[in-house]
Formats: C-alpha cells, structure tokens, sequence
C-alpha cells in the first residue's frame, strides 16, 4: 500500500475530517520533496534529519507556531508507517521532538481518571465554617468541581453558564458559542445530576437571597464581583486536596487528554468546543502513551 495510503487510512481511523487528511498530506508531501532532494528514503528518517527540517523551515522565515503544526501532521506520518510496518519503521523519529515556541509553557504531569474523579467525589461541603452562606457556596463551587472535571469546561466558560444552559431532566448542559470555543452540548454524569437539580432548585435560590442578585440568571451565583475571583478559590481548595495539582489549565488538560484516550479526536475536538483541530492536537503531547514520549526525553528546540 502506498504510504500516503497509509497515512490517510491511519487518520480516518482516529477520526479526522477529510480537510484534515487533505492538510496532513501536504504538509507531508511538502516535507517528502524536502527529504528527496537530500536523497533521504523516510526509513532512514532519524532525529537529527528531522532536526534539519526544522532548521530548514526556521531558515525560510517559518513561525514556530506553524512548524509545530507541521511537526504533528508528520508525527502522524511516521506514526502511521510504524503501525502498518514495524519492521522497516520500528519507531516514530519524532517521539523525542518538542518544538516549544516563546510563548511555550512548562509541561505539568497530567491528572488520571481516578484522581480527577477524587476532585469532584472528594471535595468537603460539610464545612466549620460558620457562615451563613458556607454550606450554600460549598455545594455550589462542588457544582463547579464537577463541571471542571467531567464536563473540561474552563473559567470562561463557566462564568457565562446560565440556568437554561443545563437541562436536568435530560441530564445535558449545553455550552454557547463564546469568542474563543464553539458551542456543543454534553452530558452530566449520573453522580452530577442530584446535586445539580438540589441546587438549582434550592441552593441557587439561597444564594441569589443572601447575595441580592434575585435576578441573575447564572448558574453559579456568587458574592464576589466575578466570577474569576470565586474560581481562584476553588483552585486553591483542589490544591490542598491533589498536590498534584498545579492549575486550572492542567485540570482541563488532564480532562481532555484522558477524553483522546476515549474517543477519536474530531469526537473530543466538539467535546473541547475548539474551533480548529490543531488545539486538540496539541493535547496528544500531553498524551505520553500516542508517541510514547517521556517528559524528560524533551529537547527543547525553542
């Protein structure tokens, strides 16, 4: 079979659009003319050839941003010729690339599932503290928690969830279209669905009394001026709780590297409510099983 063959057989298998393949190919294309007029056959493709292809696109005023996304579409490339032949490809010449750009931030140990469960099943609402909205805000922020850790949704997001925005008697909650994600609707889990309606139908209501905000139609009414603020503390608290836990941004990475392990990527693209594949691909460098990377292999090129 021929190689681009394989490649387009690999990605249909994890779920790429057709625009997606038909990008991945160019991008490979581009990159086997390269290796040609160097007299490279892609079997004897090593780190260090892959290392002058970077130089070579940096040399052509190429951004770190795109070589990166160039970097990932012939990751799959090679990933495909090893799975369908072993023998002459008996690894992926990139698993030791990490293409950083200025921008890059440090790479924190992902979450697994049972530790990301413990966050939501874990967290304390019988509190000491004598508050009168104490108990209220605990179920809330739980609320939050498990939005966080089932559903990937991030401080933004949660911040503009109105109470039409979750449909309890169906179990969904339906995420609008925001500046930075595409809309989507998923589903709660059946341990998020009791206390949901509890709090909707009861908490959310002391809430709003304790707080004055009667007419506020957000989920998570809170008394501070936003919803940011609230959010912080609540990282704080999973902090204490996981100290493994670094921030919010790790919570959701750790979510959706988990999900790629789940379903194919186009599925977790929707999930993640990202408007371009190439954000969800970024989250397979998080996933160290796809390209059985290690972290500390890394060689930063950035």
């Amino acid at each position: 079979m021929d190689k681009m063959d394989e490649l387009t057989n690999y990605l249909k298998k994890k779920g790429c659009s057709k625009s997606t393949i038909e990008s991945y190919k160019a991008i490979n294309d581009i990159f086997l003319q390269w290796a040609a007029s160097r007299h490279l056959e892609p079997c004897f493709i090593k780190y260090n050839e892959l290392m002058d292809y970077v130089s070579h696109l940096r040399k052509r005023g190429v951004c770190q941003r795109t070589i990166q996304g160039y970097m990932i579409a012939i990751a799959h490339y090679f990933e495909a010729l090893h799975q369908s032949d072993p023998e002459n490809y008996p690894t992926n010449p990139t698993g030791y690339l990490n293409i950083k750009s200025k921008q890059a931030k440090k790479l924190c140990p992902n979450l697994n599932k049972e530790q990301l469960e413990a966050l939501y099943t874990d967290y304390d609402i019988h509190l000491r503290n004598t508050k009168p909205t104490a108990r209220a805000s605990a179920i809330r922020n739980k609320i939050a928690v498990g939005l966080m850790v089932y559903q990937g949704l991030e401080v933004t997001t949660l911040s503009r969830l109105s109470v039409k925005d979750v449909d309890v008697l169906n179990g969904k909650v339906s995420i609008r279209r925001g500046r930075s994600y595409n809309e989507r609707t998923l589903s709660l889990q059946a341990g998020q669905i009791i206390m949901m309606d509890r709090y909707i139908n009861q908490t959310r209501k002391e809430l709003q009394e304790s707080f004055g905000k009667q007419d506020s139609d957000l989920l998570l009414v809170t008394g501070y001026k936003n919803y940011r603020d609230m959010h912080k503390r609540i990282i704080k608290q999973l902090r204490k709780q996981q100290p493994l836990l670094q921030s919010a941004h790790q919570l959701r990475a750790s979510v959706i590297t988990l999900w790629l392990k789940q379903y194919n990527i186009r599925e977790v693209q929707y999930m993640a409510g990202h408007r371009r594949i190439f954000s969800t691909e970024a989250y397979l460098q998080n996933d160290m099983e796809g390209l059985k990377v290690a972290v500390d292999k890394f060689h930063p090129l950035g």
